[in-house]
């Protein structure tokens, strides 16, 4: 099965299940054009992980970044649950670099008025390098994070996981963990 027919597939489940919401009462959908009252509280954070490669023999390694998080303006839970993690990050090890940008659209919970978890979908483009071939990848999976806020100061630690394309034998199939440290505006 090649690898368009199953990403096609998700692709159609995930437009059905979030349309579901948005007709749901309270849900609103594009409440950054709508919503006079909606606000972005948007957090801007810097990024250091751990990245694991899954493929046999791939060296584990640091990488560092930067996320900007907000309320998500497409789609809105009444209360406001819905967060979009925006990530710019670079892995290096050894002869294989590889820069990502990600999408990560997530429903949070709270656990207090500070502490939060949150769990979505990852889809990111990645640009990796190793030896004497240099590709353009899609990536795709999902990701849960803790996140603190308390007045400007924000923390927090994701966990993820990632599939990505394959072409001309390279991928980079990868686990990373994550903390991110930043400020709330």
């Amino acid at each position: 099965m090649t690898f368009t027919r199953p990403l096609l597939l998700a692709a159609a489940a995930s437009s059905i299940l979030l349309a579901l919401p948005a007709h749901a009462e309270g849900w609103r959908f594009a409440p950054l054009l709508s919503d006079r009252d909606f606000k972005l509280e948007p957090t801007l954070a810097v990024t250091a992980g751990r990245v694991a490669p899954t493929a046999s023999g791939a060296d584990s390694g640091s990488a560092f970044g930067i996320e900007l998080n907000f309320n998500c303006g497409l789609i809105q839970s009444p209360d406001n649950r819905i967060r979009t993690h925006l990530t710019l990050s670079r892995f290096d090890e050894d002869d294989a670099e590889v820069t990502s940008f990600e999408l990560s659209p997530r429903y949070t919970l709270p656990l207090d008025d500070r502490l939060s978890v949150g769990v979505g979908p990852s889809l990111a483009l990645l640009k990796a390098e190793a030896g004497d071939r240099d590709e353009n990848l899609f990536g795709y999976g999902v990701a849960a994070g803790l996140n603190y806020r308390a007045g400007a100061f924000y923390a927090g630690a994701d966990l993820r996981y990632q599939a990505t394309t394959k072409k001309n034998d390279l991928e980079f199939d990868n686990w990373a963990l994550t903390a991110k440290l930043g400020v709330n505006f």
